[in-house]
């Protein structure tokens, strides 16, 4: 009897309520009940397509459909929704039912738009008021079901209507319960990220504070989860916050000593996704914003999370199926306990040197143990941290203890580590163990990754010129980089190189300098001349050839003027046009410096160059065979090179090159969507940021020696139609900490794996301004990417790697034809590979028209045997701006011609907010659009042009491919706060196309209405 009376309770409160039990909907569990049965593929989609005709009759018949009915068809539509199934109709039904005033039924229809319409469907306008009716009335699981639905689609519709509603709920009603508050705060983060103008400062710190002071551990998650969203956009400057300090400081202390109802701990640990949230808060604001006694107290939270013991993580073999409970229980305690560490250990490395010494202390021998884990992604996040612990030279002494320990990391099999081994190598490179680490360095270049050994020699040269007694072992170092890894050592390293010989202004004596002189053109001499006539590398033979052509005359007597002149002749034939020109330019300088000796040498060889096939080539020796009639003039032009200014030595274009390709630690939401993909430092933010270039760039430091013509830093940009933001660094006006020690980067590069959110679009965005980085991570494989273009020609490099611990096979790679590009495999991708194996897939594509929409590159692979096909739909990041080549011109040249494109087609305008700061735009400009950077361009006025080519006969130019002249013009309103974008060019196509990307880039376009 007492059974029967609780039933018949619980029956009246289910109809109180609107519930109503499975068991009336027949309907339902005999369709679930027939596709369960089905006995394949076939019969099921038929039995779906019988159903959802059936019910497309119900909806589209004259006869009214009850509520009932409505809820029962709703539901099959969704459950033949998440069986895969298209379903595009039933949405007026499911906004009908979300008006109804029984339980069941606005649930149907709730969930049902939820799961069924995009943020931007316009039948959304038909719900709001049924979502402003329920979150206003009395019961609380209406309520709750409007604010889900607000949640899980946001959208703009939601935003401009029920963003005051929802923001009221929590700031003039006190009587709702935590549970609703919650909710509320969920939603607000939601659609605050899609609309942040009508959030007021003033009068929301004071709610959050109050909310903050709740002892209610989900409604602190969800207030914790909305503030973070305020400041990760950045709309309001971070002091308008700071009464939050406090607050956040009480709550996080109270977890930290364990006042956390026990059903909030997980695995013992008290409620460790809101500690991570409430010390990510922290880490906002500015040092000098906490004071003393708040700073203390900061102090001694951290310093209780640093001691409290840590469980150490299971370490599961690969062979085991089954893992015991406990391990499984102590793996996701120490998850846990470890998520906390690092937040807390970020927060340190904000607070810096006001942080407790002890506390650092700590950190250092944690972050030791850390990196000595069993554990992959405990390793990886170790030496993370540690690298950007290291911006503080007072840390220096800590770690240096873990140096040797760091570089067995160089050996590991992930690449990602030794990627962050390699950053923090970087960091803590001091002039006391350079040399330890460098030759350490060298000894693996050989034998390291392709997609690593670029960064590898960037870092190596920069430590090698910062750090060595004398510059002699700096010439040593990038030449045995040359013989170990040419193919990495970009024109940027032998520029420097010539920049550092050739000497500054206030730099060395002149003895020095005479012998630093000598000792590289007797390198260069070595290397030519130590294979006989075996092929070189071409990066060897331009610097060697340009060392001895500029400082030959400082080799040893025993060295005759034909010996030199063999020397670089020898390599001629095999050399390209950029390399032929460097070498008749060193053998006219010998005969400048031996005029007797070899004048009959050069003059022949420069004669045989008149009937060169190559333009290039036969109009230099034509022009140098006039010169050289008149000694006078070839004295004057073929004078040794004169010191460098002392500005060129401060900013080495290999520093600028890393800090280009690097990324601070993310702060605001849109580095959060970059974070996961940058290629180089990890460093400070605000005060301590590092600037991604400065107008510097563009001088004498960043050409090439000779004037030869610089090396385009290769960076481009994609279909950035799809993806708006682009990666920046922070500006500031202050250096680092650590002086020119972090400036380069306490460097690590966070790689596929390591860092969540990192999607293959986020990925694929990054690649569109970076010539190479991640282009796919997943457990079972891997891709990186690697770019080069020349002119209307690109040549692509993916890397395929399996990170995991079982082959993978039937990888299979598909490239669809396009109209606009001409796309070839130059070798067969690799059908399987073993755990740890990689290999490379080179396509070369050629541009052929302008385009916006980027080329498909389809993979499909199986990650274990008899296993369904897992596929993969790229787009390539091979775009228009790819195919740009920068345009040097003076400003009189460039203002008449931009002048005469004015109107449409061949003009396109865009007004918005800046997207980055002025400052920024030469980056952009020459780095990321390829275009070159007119003299006499200003912070609040840029001007650029470049050429786009393509692989399309100009019909009207024999012989000739068709190009097109492109200029841009990009102006600051500082009162304003406002950007003017004007993209022209002769062909009305290009001209729209560029406007899109660069939009997306230095443009934030204003809302439209």
């Amino acid at each position: 009897m007492a059974m029967k009376g609780m039933q018949a309770a619980a029956r009246s409160a289910q109809e109180a309520l609107g519930f109503e039990p499975p068991s009336h909907m027949k309907g339902l569990q005999v369709f679930i009940a027939d596709i369960r049965n089905c006995p394949n593929k076939e019969q099921e989609e038929k039995r779906v397509d019988k159903e959802l005709a059936k019910i497309r009759l119900k909806f589209t018949s004259s006869k009214t459909v009850s509520g009932y009915d409505k809820k029962k068809y709703v539901w099959k539509l969704l459950y033949a929704y998440m069986l895969g199934y298209e379903v595009d109709f039933g949405h007026f039904q499911a906004v009908e039912l979300c008006s109804s005033n029984k339980f069941s039924e606005k649930t149907a229809g709730y969930l049902a738009i939820s799961l069924l319409l995009a943020d931007n469907a316009e039948i959304l306008r038909l719900v709001v008021n049924s979502i402003k009716h329920d979150m206003m009335a009395n019961q609380e699981q209406h309520a709750a079901l409007a604010l889900n639905t607000v949640a899980n689609i946001g959208g703009s519709e939601f935003s401009d209507n029920l963003f005051v509603d929802i923001s009221k709920m929590l700031l003039q009603n006190n009587t709702l319960s935590a549970y609703i508050k919650r909710k509320a705060c969920i939603c607000l983060l939601r659609l605050y990220r899609k609309d942040n103008d009508t959030l007021q400062p003033d009068i929301w710190r004071r709610r959050l504070t109050q909310l903050f002071q709740d002892r209610d551990i989900g409604l602190l998650t969800s207030a914790s989860g909305f503030v973070l969203g305020i400041l990760e956009t950045a709309q309001h400057p971070i002091a308008e916050w700071r009464e939050l300090i406090p607050v956040v400081s009480n709550c996080l202390a109270n977890l930290v000593q364990g006042e956390c109802p026990e059903h909030y701990e997980y695995y013992h640990v008290p409620a460790p996704w809101l500690q991570t949230k409430l010390l990510r808060i922290l880490q906002f604001f500015p040092v000098n914003m906490f004071g003393p006694d708040m700073l203390q107290r900061v102090n001694i939270i951290l310093n209780s999370i640093l001691s409290k013991p840590t469980t150490q993580r299971a370490h599961i073999g690969g062979g085991s199926k089954k893992r015991p409970k406990a391990d499984a229980e102590r793996q996701n305690r120490s998850n846990a306990e470890h998520a906390v560490l690092f937040e807390a250990m970020n927060l340190m490395i904000e607070l810096g040197e006001a942080c407790d010494p002890d506390s650092l202390r700590t950190a250092a021998g944690l972050l030791g143990a850390f990196i000595s884990s069993a554990d992959p992604n405990i390793r990886y996040l170790g030496l993370e941290t540690m690298a950007r612990l290291a911006i503080m030279q007072s840390m220096h002494e800590h770690l240096e203890r873990y140096k040797n320990l760091i570089l067995e990391k160089m050996h590991e099999s992930d690449v990602s580590i030794r990627r962050q081994a390699l950053n923090l190598l970087y960091a803590l490179c001091t002039p006391a163990n350079w040399q330890h680490i460098v030759d350490e360095l060298l000894e693996i270049l050989s034998a390291s990754d392709v997609l690593l050994q670029e960064e590898l020699v960037l870092k190596i040269a920069i430590l090698a010129e910062r750090n060595a007694p004398n510059f002699g072992w700096y010439v040593d170092v990038v030449f045995r980089m040359l013989e170990s890894a040419p193919d990495s050592v970009s024109d940027e390293v032998w520029y420097r190189v010539v920049q550092v010989v050739t000497g500054f202004e206030e730099g060395m004596s002149e003895a020095d300098k005479n012998k630093l002189q000598g000792h590289a053109a007797g390198k260069a001499f070595q290397n030519l001349t130590a294979g006989g006539n075996k092929p070189l590398h071409e990066t060897l033979v331009r610097l060697g050839a340009y060392l001895i052509g500029e400082f030959g005359h400082l080799l040893p007597q025993n060295i005759s003027p034909r010996a030199k002149f063999d020397s670089v002749h020898r390599h001629f034939a095999r050399g390209s046009t950029q390399t032929k020109a460097i070498i008749m330019l060193a053998c006219s300088k010998l005969l400048n410096a031996n005029p007797d000796a070899l004048k009959r040498e050069v003059i022949s060889f420069l004669e045989d160059l008149q009937e060169e096939h190559d333009v290039d080539i036969q109009q230099r020796a034509c022009e140098m065979l006039m010169m050289l009639r008149d000694q006078d003039f070839v004295d004057h032009v073929l004078f040794t090179m004169p010191s460098y200014a002392e500005s060129v030595q401060q900013n080495n274009p290999l520093v600028q090159r890393l800090k280009f390709q690097s990324k601070s630690r993310a702060h605001t939401r849109e580095q959060l969507e970059h974070a996961a993909k940058s290629e180089g430092g990890v460093l400070k933010t605000r005060g301590k940021a590092l600037r991604q270039g400065s107008g510097e760039d563009s001088s004498r430091a960043g050409t090439s020696p000779g004037g030869f013509g610089g090396a385009s830093p290769g960076s481009q940009n994609n279909n950035v139609v799809a993806a708006r933001g682009a990666p920046q660094a922070e500006d500031s006006d202050s250096e680092s900490s650590s002086g020119e020690s972090s400036d380069d980067g306490a460097a690590a590069a966070p790689v596929p794996g390591a860092a969540p959110g990192a999607g293959p679009r986020d990925l694929w965005k990054q690649l569109c301004i970076m010539p190479q980085g991640s282009f796919y991570s997943s457990a079972s494989l891997s891709l990186e990417l690697k770019q080069e273009y020349n002119t209307s020609m690109g040549r692509l490099t993916i890397m395929f790697t399996n990170p995991g611990q079982s082959p993978i096979g039937n990888i299979r790679v598909m490239l669809p034809e396009v109209p606009f590009m001409r796309m070839q495999a130059m070798n067969e991708p690799p059908a399987s590979l073993g755990p740890g194996q990689q290999a490379p897939h080179f396509v070369q594509v050629q541009c052929l028209r302008p385009f916006l929409q980027p080329a498909k590159y389809l993979v499909e692979y199986c990650d274990r045997p008899g296993g369904q096909p897992i596929q993969l739909p790229f787009m390539l990041p091979a775009i228009m701006t790819k195919f740009i080549t920068p345009a040097e011109m003076p400003m009189a040249q460039f203002r008449p011609f931009f002048e005469s494109l004015e109107g449409a087609p061949r003009e396109h305008i865009t007004v918005g907010g800046a997207e980055v700061a002025p400052n920024q735009w030469p980056n952009y400009i020459t780095k990321g659009f390829n275009f070159s950077l007119i003299e006499g361009s200003t912070p609040a006025c840029a001007f650029g042009a470049g050429t786009f080519h393509t692989g399309t006969p100009d019909p009207s130019k024999p012989g000739t491919m068709m190009t097109v002249p492109c200029m841009m013009r990009v102006e600051y309103n500082e009162q304003a706060k406002m950007v003017r974008l004007t993209v022209r060019s002769q062909h009305g196509e290009v001209t729209q196309h560029l406007s899109q990307i660069m939009t997306t880039y230095l443009v934030t376009p204003t809302p439209s209405g």
